[in-house]
């Protein structure tokens, strides 16, 4: 099951396991294979954060966006058609 915090922020959306790319390092060489995207949003902050995570649910990466449609649109210049689930 997707975690329900990521970072100290609360998980409002995720995907399944998937190919999202990856995140290299500042010197060029592969660091981390994206296999999770999330929508997060801290409790003391009106934005919210597209994370990118690794196999175990770590964020590699992330992007700070005004909306959860910014987070959608940002996502889908990854890759098409992700589905997204809620956390009950």
């Amino acid at each position: 099951m997707f975690p329900k915090e990521l970072d100290g922020a609360e998980v409002l959306s995720y995907t399944d396991k998937d190919d999202f790319g990856m995140i290299a390092n500042t010197d060029g060489t592969d660091a981390e294979y994206i296999c999770y995207l999330s929508i997060c949003k801290y409790k003391c902050d009106d934005k919210y954060y597209l994370f990118l995570c690794n196999e175990n649910y770590e964020v590699v990466s992330d992007d700070l966006l005004y909306t959860v449609e910014e987070c959608f649109e940002f996502a889908r210049r990854r890759k098409e058609n992700i589905i997204w689930y809620l956390l009950p």
